[in-house]
């Protein structure tokens, strides 16, 4: 039996292996890379802000939103990455998105004002936000029956970046302060290059993924008049045509596109204030030292290394449960993590429950993208991860510094941390609405 069951794991290692081919594990890798980048500079912002706090003079709100403008460089420009793409190619996009971005965070670590560090991190976070969909809609059009393990092993990059790259960030810190550590961020940025040139956009072909039905189904949710509106005005019809055709304004009419958008903005927006917040959060408000923070944040990155490495492998060969109810469930767990963390005082009970979080929050990226390619096909995939990201990044501007605001009036994160559970609950409300919307379709395999 012991036999059978190491023949059944190799057979799997190996198609999964084939499935992609070299340069589907090249997307992989260059996903990777993204993910550490993206968590490298926004965690390392928020790792900084104390610092940040003490040399400008200024108040946790506002290091808090230029964290959100940062973050959100990378959110709006995600809906220039599939038209870039396809005007000059995924890998000469990526390499010079790579190039700007090392560049502007080393820039940075030259300046003295607040503002303009702001802009040319923001300008960094954006190149790093183009690079990271293309990426992932490289990984998807590569990979059918391996996605899930696919997505699993690229987001493996963000498990890496919480568990080697945020206690570096605090040692870069202590040894050569906030400028010496942009100055080293500019260089791992420095590597989305490298992987940029090794990239090669799939071979225009058939579908092959299944999801044909899935697709057609969606398109006539989401499909638009093909033809121009009927106005003398040959300029507009032009304007009209261009912005169709370049960014799929067909999308907003599609209802599981809004629930998506919901789901993925809710997280992204409680994922990214528990990033910016959390140290200020263990160590003033909670009593810990610096160094239990940097535990409970490497406690979080193994929780998404085991999800990435053990669970999304499982979910994938586990067929009777559908995608969306994992997210749901996913989803659940992370408003359970916002409502209960607050009340832990003990280091134990912290570092099990930011465990927790982490493999939840793991989950939920993978099966997003998942359902993302499963509802619209590879061909939308792109688009639809671009618009994503631009409502998400609009959401973060207009609301990332309020948890800091409510902290900065009451002296509490209590607040804060249970409006997050309740804004997940309503991503539960819409998971599930999107198994009801797409239980008839066909599954992914």
């Amino acid at each position: 039996m012991a036999h059978g069951c190491l023949e059944s794991v190799s057979n799997s290692l190996k198609e999964t292996i084939r499935d992609g081919g070299i340069h589907g594990w090249i997307a992989v890798l260059g996903l990777f890379t993204c993910f550490v980048a993206r968590v490298g500079v926004t965690k390392g912002m928020g790792m900084m802000l104390p610092t940040l706090q003490e040399q400008f003079v200024t108040s946790t709100w506002l290091i808090g939103w230029m964290v959100a403008f940062v973050s959100s460089g990378g959110a709006f420009s995600g809906i220039l990455a599939t038209p870039l793409k396809e005007r000059f190619g995924a890998r000469t996009v990526v390499t010079v998105s790579g190039i700007v971005a090392g560049i502007s965070m080393i820039s940075a670590s030259f300046l003295s004002s607040l503002y303009a560090i702001t802009f040319l991190l923001t300008v960094s976070g954006a190149a790093i936000g183009i690079t990271y969909i293309i990426s992932k809609h490289l990984v998807g059009s590569f990979f059918t029956k391996s996605l899930t393990t696919a997505y699993g092993l690229g987001y493996m990059g963000s498990s890496f970046a919480f568990i080697a790259v945020v206690p570096l960030i605090q040692l870069f810190l202590d040894i050569y302060g906030w400028r010496g550590t942009m100055l080293l961020l500019g260089a791992l940025l420095l590597h989305i290059a490298v992987c940029g040139a090794l990239m090669k956009p799939l071979a225009a072909s058939g579908s092959r993924d299944g999801y044909e039905a899935a697709l057609t189904y969606e398109e006539q949710e989401t499909g638009e008049d093909k033809r121009a509106p009927n106005n003398h005005c040959g300029c507009f019809n032009k304007v009209y045509l261009f912005t169709r055709d370049t960014f799929q304004r067909g999308l907003f009419s599609s209802t599981s596109f809004w629930f998506i958008v919901c789901i993925s903005t809710v997280r992204l927006i409680t994922y990214c204030a528990w990033l910016v917040y959390y140290v200020q959060y263990t160590t003033v408000y909670k009593g810990f030292t610096m160094e239990d923070a940097s535990h409970f944040i490497v406690a979080y990155g193994i929780g998404k290394a085991v999800a990435c490495l053990m669970i999304a492998p499982i979910i994938q060969q586990v067929q009777f449960v559908s995608k969306y109810t994992w997210l749901a469930i996913a989803v659940l767990i992370l408003a359970i993590y916002y409502a209960v963390d607050p009340w832990l005082m003990s280091y134990w009970p912290i570092t099990g429950n930011a465990c927790i979080f982490g493999i939840a929050f793991a989950l939920t990226s993978i099966l997003i993208d998942v359902v993302i390619k499963e509802i619209f096909g590879k061909e939308q995939l792109g688009h639809v991860l671009g618009w994503m990201g631009f409502m998400t990044g609009l959401s973060l501007i207009l609301l990332l510094y309020f948890p800091g605001l409510i902290y900065d009036l009451t002296g509490d994160y209590t607040v804060a941390f249970s409006l997050m559970a309740g804004a997940q609950l309503l991503s539960v409300a819409a998971a599930f609405w999107l198994h009801w919307r797409h239980k008839g379709e066909k599954s992914f395999r």
